[in-house]
């Protein structure tokens, strides 16, 4: 009897305990199917924007969206899915993409190595110099690198001077810019071309006491076994990317594809397949559709054949804002209104100065075209994501627009 009584109670213990657990789960589940009411935009905002686009008209063509961030709701939208050419805002997918692919802390890196041994002051072995795409590494930059060699006592040189460049080519010129838009002088050596460097290297080595003659620079590749790490210099990637937002650089722009290109092929055409990493990131991670949503021939915006959708800047920056650490660098380097960068003498009125952060876009050609996106927040203190794209019109026109919107808008109750 007991054989029977014992397994049946058993049974019965573990049938209550199942019970009530699956009890707390129903429980747990209901709570979870019971959610806040959802966010709601502010209607008045709504109202004054769609005033003004009905009363206030606009020169040549013109796309707009405007989304709260907090409430995950579009405000208002104007061709919003219309392909604009948006001149500078092009800046916008560039450097979020290359904050996103590299993060906020990558460096720069240019480093000097020597091999062989020391017999008295000559170095009885190679000099290498290994180059990355540090858009700010200058002559003064390697000879404070060369320096070192100084300081270690070399004075003659029994081997090679080799020059390990990720690219040995001038940047390239698209083809739509106008002569003289992109000033590469204003980049670093590594974007200036390997002959370039070749008599950079030449000129620091003499400058530092060091004896070697043309013939002994060449180009090659590390050999990292026999060589030693003797100085280094490292640049923050983020001193473009302010640049190419708070002061709108092209060349900063430009330059950031290269090292985008380069983690997608390292078969030197590092400019064109940056352009392919852009794409990328529009459609794996804005998850919009490439054709339709963008048209893009260069980094920086100054290609009249570029397009963007206002929807996709407004998509771009809800995804920065999205990305805590990504967003905090972005609003960082974003212009101020009426304070700083391309922003400093605009929005300046009482209710919007020191409170839009955006991006500016200029281009004369075309007709003219002027667009602005970034962030601002609402009367209720949600967060408004917005892009204005003004084309085929005057400049100043365009930018007086978008001007009067944001500061209509945007007035205090």
């Amino acid at each position: 009897m007991k054989k029977v009584v014992l397994p049946t109670l058993l049974i019965i213990f573990v049938f209550i305990i199942a019970f009530s657990y699956c009890a707390c789960r129903s429980e747990g589940d209901d709570s979870a199917n019971i959610h806040e009411p959802p966010v709601s935009v502010d209607t008045v905002l709504q109202e004054r924007i769609d005033s003004f686009v009905t009363n206030v008209p606009h020169i040549g063509r013109l796309g707009m969206m405007i989304y709260d961030a907090t409430a995950s709701q579009e405000v208002y939208s104007f061709n919003a899915d219309t392909l604009m050419s948006p001149a500078s805002c092009m800046k916008l997918l560039t450097c979020i993409t290359a904050l996103k692919k590299f993060g906020t802390s990558c460096m720069h890196k240019t480093r000097l190595y020597t091999s062989g041994i020391m017999v008295n002051d000559t170095l009885m072995g190679d000099i290498t110099l290994k180059t990355q795409f540090d858009p700010i590494f200058n002559r003064d930059s390697l000879y404070k690198m060369t320096e070192v060699l100084t300081a270690k006592g070399i004075k003659h040189l029994k081997g090679r001077v080799v020059l390990d460049m990720a690219d040995y080519t001038l940047m390239s010129h698209e083809q739509h810019w106008t002569p003289g838009d992109l000033r590469t002088r204003y980049l670093g050596l590594p974007f200036s071309g390997g002959a370039k460097l070749q008599r950079e290297m030449l000129y620091a080595l003499a400058h530092a006491s060091i004896a070697v003659q043309s013939k002994d620079i060449v180009y090659g590749r590390l050999n990292y076994s026999k060589s030693r790490l003797v100085a280094e210099i490292h640049t923050p990637m983020r001193i473009s990317i302010e640049k190419a937002l708070k002061n709108s650089s092209n060349i900063n722009a430009e330059a950031l594809l290269y090292p985008l290109g380069y983690i997608k092929s390292k078969k030197g055409t590092y400019r064109t397949d940056g352009i392919k990493v852009l794409k990328e990131f529009v459609g794996n991670e804005l998850h919009m559709p490439i054709e339709g949503s963008c048209v893009i021939d260069d980094g920086c915006g100054l290609c009249p054949n570029d397009k963007l959708t206002p929807r996709l800047l407004v998509n771009l920056l809800a995804y920065a804002y999205m990305h805590k650490r990504l967003f905090k660098e972005v609003y960082y380097d974003l212009p101020l209104s009426g304070t700083d960068g391309t922003l400093h003498d605009r929005l300046y009125k009482k209710n919007v100065v020191g409170k839009i952060k955006a991006k500016t876009g200029t281009l004369t050609k075309n007709g003219g075209i002027s667009s602005l996106s970034g962030y601002f927040t609402g009367n209720d203190g949600h967060m408004i994501i917005f892009s204005i794209i003004n084309n085929e019109c005057p400049v100043m026109d365009g930018r007086q627009w978008q001007d009067k919107l944001l500061t209509s808008i945007m007035r205090e109750e």
